[in-house]
């Protein structure tokens, strides 16, 4: 049997509603609510949501009155987020297109959000991510990023120091401490791990 390549595989998950079992959630993440309270993103800022699936945590940061670009390889996800958008009043723009060639401007953005992107993207590529973040992302900008801890069967790709410096590259960020956090999904909990840094 031929295995799906990945906008295959994505717009099939989404199009049977399995998201929804397995990391789909109804409220934002509090990493993401804190990241928000802390004041990290400038007023009116442009924000990238890498990976953005079903829209949940892009439709927060519309909110929160930021200037959002949804990004993502599933036409079916971003159906899914431009209802969920809708809904909630508010504006953004949904991208059809991959972490690895992000079809947004030099500096253009001010943070970046990736709630389980990074750990889908195979070793090979993750330096290919790197240099599309420090691209995008403006000098003092920050990315925020969470994933699996360990490599699992189901193809996530470990989230850890060694994999997030090889990848966003000292020359590029300075990256705060790797912690542990439970995700709370409305299909049940997943250990990740958390980071956030700051483009140089």
């Amino acid at each position: 049997m031929r295995k799906p390549n990945p906008k295959e595989y994505w717009n099939n998950t989404y199009e049977k509603g399995e998201y929804s079992s397995y990391w789909d959630y109804a409220y934002p993440s509090q990493e993401l609510v804190t990241v928000a309270a802390l004041d990290l993103i400038p007023s009116r800022g442009n924000v990238l949501d890498v990976g953005c699936g079903a829209g949940r945590e892009g439709v927060f940061l519309a909110q929160c009155g930021y200037n959002v670009v949804g990004l993502d390889i599933s036409e079916k996800a971003l159906a899914i987020a431009k209802k969920r958008s809708v809904s909630a009043r508010v504006s953004i723009r949904w991208v059809l297109g991959n972490a690895l060639d992000i079809p947004l401007g030099n500096r253009s953005v001010d943070f970046v959000n990736d709630r389980g992107c990074f750990h889908h993207i195979q070793e090979k590529s993750r330096p290919q991510y790197g240099r599309e973040i420090a691209r995008v992302l403006k000098p003092g900008g920050y990315i925020l990023l969470r994933g699996s801890k360990k490599k699992t069967e189901v193809g996530f790709v470990p989230v850890n120091e060694e994999s997030i410096d090889r990848s966003l590259t000292k020359a590029n960020f300075v990256r705060g401490p790797v912690l542990p956090l439970v995700s709370i999904s409305d299909g049940g909990t997943l250990a990740f791990n958390m980071v956030i840094s700051r483009r140089i």
